[in-house]
């Protein structure tokens, strides 16, 4: 993986917090007022992290006594003004994207906070746990969270703290408005109840998952099959192996092949293919079939081959493109595009692409003529290819190096819109701010503040001469 793809991962926090939209720019001179004001305060902490649609940035007071403690280090909260909200007290804080409520780790006890700073779910939940799964931008799944009490046991609150099941459960997985799967470990077996704790499901499985609303993927004595949400075994758990869509439609494996078969268990695909998997582009007709060992094809729900003989794709927003690419052994990636019919509709010389990318991006990096551009989530030419390197696309904006060695922030219309020896550069936050940051070379402990269009910021002048002195390096 190159640096540019490093950066960008690095980097997808930021991103997902840049898909918030944010205030109006404050007018130059308030602007600078408050942005040294907050730079005075931001200097008294060990760390900072983003800065929300309310003007919230969360702080950390690192501890010297780490060995001694479970969760040395201690967090709060201060505004954009770099008035104290929350004092540093709890041992983690988060903000949620799409709610007002507040992740508060307090010791090893979780709960939540609204923006009143009053308990609405209550601290006596074990935290540890959130520790040992995977991060996530959204903790609420139609409007509620699986919490885990200090005995182990799980349970589910909605977003106003009312228990809709009590903690009493080995393991829960929200799988719809009204539907919690459950596993009993020692039993080794899942079913599915509803708010009341009536079974929906039996508890006949070994396995099961949620595909979306309607559908759940089950496994019974290694064979797989799919369920409808009332429990109602619409494919029979007879296949090696399935894989599901949200168009009703799924992948599965007999005898070692590949086909497709529809909710109503009917084959649409024969099973002729000897593939790892099929992949289905959501509310599309277009599956993609990877073979181990070899090039993957693009196929339609008839099984006809639309595209043959390529390393990897996407499927553009609105569906009716698709880009198609190969890499060579530094994994630099050509791309062609093709519309849903199979026929070639654009080519680049390169695309900066990554999965994880995508769903923080509206801008993709390609290259034409030696030269980096930018097209959009329909794989239209947006910016046109005219830069040296690019970095990578943000939520509606691009980052490139300019020609005067530069970190430079451009819009969708290719303006430019701020530009500094930065290692990065967000999309705006709140007040019209950027976060922006620096680091050494052979470290990546660096300085991060804010800074306006006027190009006020946070820094001192000594730190801005270190981000130059760095960025110098770097290049």
């Amino acid at each position: 993986m190159n640096r540019t793809l490093i950066i960008a991962i690095l980097l997808l926090p930021f991103l997902s917090w840049a898909q918030t939209k944010p205030t109006a720019p404050l007018p130059p001179e308030e602007s600078k007022a408050r942005l040294q004001q907050l730079g005075d305060s931001l200097r008294k902490y060990d760390y900072f992290d983003y800065l929300d649609r309310h003007g919230w940035i969360i702080v950390c007071v690192r501890s010297d006594d780490n060995a001694k403690k479970a969760w040395p280090n201690r967090f709060g909260i201060i505004d954009d003004y770099g008035r104290q909200i929350l004092p540093c007290e709890y041992s983690d804080i988060l903000f949620q994207e799409h709610s007002d409520l507040i992740f508060v780790m307090k010791d090893s006890l979780l709960g939540f906070m609204n923006r009143k700073l009053e308990w609405v779910i209550p601290p006596k939940y074990d935290g540890r746990v959130w520790y040992d799964v995977e991060e996530v931008d959204d903790f609420f799944e139609y409007g509620m969270i699986v919490l885990t009490d200090m005995d182990g046991k799980e349970g589910v609150v909605d977003s106003t703290g009312r228990e809709i099941l009590p903690c009493q459960y080995d393991q829960v997985r929200i799988a719809g408005p009204d539907l919690f799967i459950i596993e009993k470990r020692n039993e080794k077996v899942a079913g599915a109840v509803n708010h009341h704790g009536d079974t929906v499901i039996p508890f006949v499985y070994n396995l099961l998952y949620a595909y979306n609303d309607h559908y759940l993927k089950a496994e019974r004595q290694d064979l797989y099959g799919v369920l409808s949400v009332t429990g109602q075994e619409i494919i029979p758990c007879k296949y090696e192996m399935i894989w599901g869509s949200d168009m009703g439609y799924f992948a599965a494996r007999q005898g070692g092949k590949w086909g497709v078969v529809d909710s109503a268990n009917n084959v649409v695909v024969p099973f002729l293919y000897k593939a790892s998997y099929l992949c289905f582009f959501p509310k599309s007709d277009i599956i993609e079939l990877v073979i181990p060992g070899e090039k993957s094809q693009l196929l339609n729900r008839k099984g006809e081959i639309l595209v043959s003989s390529f390393d990897d794709c996407i499927l553009s927003e609105s569906g009716e493109r698709i880009a198609i690419l190969n890499r060579d052994q530094d994994w630099n990636a050509t791309c062609d595009i093709y519309d849903r019919q199979g026929r070639k509709v654009d080519a680049f010389e390169g695309m900066e692409y990554e999965e994880e990318l995508m769903p923080y991006i509206s801008m993709i990096p390609v290259k034409r003529n030696g030269k980096w551009g930018f097209v959009n989530r329909n794989f239209e030419l947006i910016v046109p290819c005219q830069y040296e390197t690019p970095i990578f696309g943000g939520d509606g904006y691009g980052y490139v190096n300019t020609g005067d060695g530069q970190t430079t922030l451009i819009d969708e219309q290719g303006q430019l819109i701020i530009s500094g020896p930065y290692a990065y550069i967000t999309s705006p936050k709140a007040n019209g701010w950027f976060m922006v940051g620096g680091y050494p070379p052979d470290s990546w402990k660096g300085l991060r503040g804010f800074i306006d269009r006027y190009g006020n910021s946070t820094f001192t002048e000594e730190e801005m001469q270190k981000l130059r002195e760095w960025h110098e390096k770097r290049r």
